[in-house]
């Protein structure tokens, strides 16, 4: 449990410290030891500022060969994840966690708002591909997954072909075809909110088996069966969701990229104000 939680930590090491901060910045808020419009504050609005726009040079990276020459498009990609939580971190210092005039507040509000389009984008880029810096992921290569893991529990109990048609059923009703986005969602999460139930099933199964097929022997070491039952639900899942992911990356696509230039406007808008006026 210790190890798993070490491990869990050091994976989201970055994303603990940026919380950190956040949350310290949060506490401070009413300590007026940043201002705006003066001194570090305000450098760092401008830093802050000047992070988001750098973060255009990520879908530029695609279309200009000169910048995948010069930095691989998966270093482009962790630069534009880092500057994307960095920049709006800045921007929140910046305004000390409050709200001040309506062009400042719009400003803050649209930046808030990519940012968190960015977050959920990157849960749903990370359900498509191997990670976050990991190639792009096919529904073939998640159904051999499926097969595998299923091979696997044959393995254990022999080659059942009474358990082997039943997890062929069950494999049937979680791989069904695509139906459009919110049939297939829907699907899904019945799938999550069930896979308890799915799990307990398909234990019964094997334990059945087992007795059947092995009166003499003992049952195999409880905690590999659930590991394995768990890792073959988790494959049906993962198949069974991924092309709602697809399609719902796609349509963030389309989502974001107006947002973010949304943000670049009131930006524009809120820093020519505080300096004309």
């Amino acid at each position: 449990m210790l190890l798993n939680m070490l491990s869990a930590i050091r994976s989201h090491f970055f994303s603990i410290g940026v919380l950190t901060v956040l949350y310290l910045g949060w506490l401070r808020r009413d300590d007026n030891y940043l201002s705006a419009e003066t001194g570090a504050g305000y450098i760092l609005g401008i830093v802050g500022g000047s992070l988001m726009i750098i973060l255009l040079l990520y879908p530029l990276s695609k279309r200009v060969a000169l910048l995948t020459r010069l930095i691989p498009s998966r270093y482009w990609f962790g630069i534009h994840m880092f500057l994307g939580t960095a920049g709006p971190v800045l921007v929140l210092f910046h305004s000390n966690f409050s709200l001040g005039s309506t062009n400042s507040s719009i400003a803050l509000f649209s930046m808030l708002l990519v940012a968190g389009s960015g977050v959920i984008g990157r849960y749903i880029y990370t359900s498509i591909h191997h990670g976050l810096y990991g190639a792009r992921l096919t529904l073939k290569e998640l159904k051999q997954k499926t097969e595998d893991e299923h091979a696997e529990i044959l393995k254990l109990y022999a080659k059942d072909r009474r358990l082997n048609s039943q997890l062929k059923i069950m494999e049937e009703k979680v791989l069904q075809p695509y139906t459009g986005l919110t049939r297939s969602l829907l699907h899904v999460i019945y799938l999550a909110i069930n896979a308890p139930l799915f799990k307990r099933k398909v234990l019964r199964l094997l334990k059945s088996s087992y007795r059947e097929n092995n009166e003499n022997q003992s049952m195999p070491d409880s905690k590999a069966v659930s590991r394995l039952v768990k890792n073959y639900m988790l494959a049906l899942r993962q198949a069974a969701a991924f092309r709602v992911y697809e399609r719902l990356f796609s349509l963030w696509h389309i989502l974001h990229l107006p947002l973010f230039f949304m943000m670049l406007i009131t930006a524009v808008i809120h820093i020519f104000a505080v300096h004309i006026y």
